[in-house]
């Protein structure tokens, strides 16, 4: 199934989501559980053990990838925790299989064929790449992996529940 985020949405997507104020990011936030109760309960359970900061950039992605999601125009299926469940297993073996390979942070592309949303995947590891000044957060290996693993899940499981437009 082709993707259903380019890279020009998912750039549009993160700037937007930059400028919203925070009233609309509440809303917003508010609106991930209610669509996708079952995914939003996921991503909160399984990053809760990462250090505060991590946990607060790997929310903060996630919120970015599913407003790309709901950009597209396309209508979702509500996803079980069966299919959340297979999906995590799948990039569990995944996310192993590219460490056994050697496959460092930096730089990270992943390799052709291997997400089913390739620009998502790569706007989650630019933004858990990224330096900023800012806001700096710094990730030890292991967290990085685990929410790059999270955000695939959520990556994977929206595709696969795509109804329409």
């Amino acid at each position: 199934m082709t993707a259903l985020i380019t890279s020009q949405q998912m750039e549009d997507t993160w700037r937007a989501v930059g400028a919203f104020s925070n009233s609309e990011i509440r809303k917003r936030q508010a609106l991930c559980g209610k669509e996708q109760e079952e995914l939003t309960g996921f991503v909160l359970g399984f990053a809760s053990d990462l250090p505060t900061e991590a946990l607060g950039l790997a929310l903060y992605v996630h919120f970015v990838v599913v407003e790309a999601f709901r950009r597209s125009g396309y209508k979702f299926a509500r996803i079980t925790p069966a299919k959340i469940d297979l999906a995590w297993k799948n990039n569990s073996a995944f996310v192993n299989e590219l460490r056994a390979a050697g496959r460092t942070r930096m730089p990270l592309s992943l390799p052709a064929g291997t997400a089913s949303e390739p620009a998502v995947m790569q706007y989650v590891i630019d933004a858990l790449m990224e330096e900023s000044d800012d806001d700096p957060v710094a990730l030890a290996d292991d967290d990085f992996w685990h929410i790059v693993q999270v955000l695939k899940t959520v990556a994977d499981c929206l595709h696969d529940a795509r109804r329409g437009k």
